[in-house]
C-alpha cells in the first residue's frame, strides 16, 4: 500500500471517529464541518479520476492538513479565535500545498520548460488564495460573520494591534495574502531542485 493511500485512510478514519464522538457528546453542530473535510478529502482523487491531473502525495497531505484545521480545529473548534497566528499558519500552507496542484496541472511531463511551470505553480496558488479571501468577504457579507476580522465589536477575536493604521480586516487579508505569497515562493525554491 502506498504512504499517500494509508495517510488518506488514517484521515478519514479519525475523520469518522470524530464524528463518532461528537455524536456521543451530541455536538450535532460539529459534525457538518467532518463530513465537509471528509467529501473535500477526495478533490485530489476526482481530479485524477475525471482530468488525469495527479498531485504528489506532498501536496495532497498538505491539502488535508489545511481542509482539517481550517475547516474543523479553525471554524468548528474556534482555533481563529483561541491562537494569534492560526489564520496565518494556515494561509502560509495552503501557499505551500497549493503550488503543488499548480504544478500537477501544468503537467511537468509535457516538455514545458520548468521556470514556466514553477511560475504557473506560484500564480495558481496566489490566484486560489484570492479566491479564498472572495469568499471569506462573500461569507461575511451574507452571515453577517467575521472571517476577515473586519467587525470591531464581535465576539471573535482580531488580533491585530492596536497600533495598526489600517482597518483589521485589511490588515488581515494583506497579512493572509502575504502568508501564502511567502508558502508558495518558498515551496517555489524547493520544487526547482524536484522538477
Amino acid at each position: 500500500m502506498k504512504f499517500l493511500s494509508l495517510c488518506e485512510i488514517i484521515f478519514r478514519c479519525a475523520l469518522f471517529a470524530l464524528a463518532v464522538f461528537h455524536i456521543y457528546k451530541r455536538e450535532f453542530k460539529l459534525i457538518k464541518s467532518l463530513i465537509l473535510v471528509f467529501a473535500l478529502s477526495f478533490l485530489p482523487e476526482l481530479l485524477n479520476a475525471v482530468f488525469q491531473i495527479r498531485i504528489d502525495a506532498f501536496s495532497i497531505i498538505v491539502y488535508l492538513i489545511i481542509l482539517f484545521m481550517a475547516l474543523y480545529l479553525g471554524s468548528s473548534l474556534g482555533f481563529y479565535d483561541r491562537y494569534k497566528r492560526w489564520d496565518r499558519t494556515i494561509h502560509f500552507l495552503s501557499g505551500v500545498g497549493f503550488v503543488g496542484f499548480g504544478i500537477a496541472i501544468a503537467d511537468t511531463s509535457s516538455g514545458i520548460i520548468k521556470l514556466v511551470i514553477l511560475f504557473f505553480g506560484f500564480s495558481f496558488s496566489i490566484t486560489l488564495h484570492v479566491f479564498w479571501e472572495v469568499l471569506e468577504y462573500i461569507s461575511d457579507c451574507i452571515s453577517h460573520g467575521n472571517a476577515q476580522r473586519w467587525q470591531i465589536i464581535h465576539a471573535s477575536n482580531n488580533h491585530v494591534s492596536e497600533k495598526a493604521i489600517q482597518p483589521a480586516g485589511l490588515v488581515d487579508t494583506m497579512n493572509d495574502i502575504i502568508c501564502c505569497i511567502v508558502g508558495a515562493g518558498l515551496a517555489i525554491l524547493v520544487w526547482w531542485f524536484i522538477i
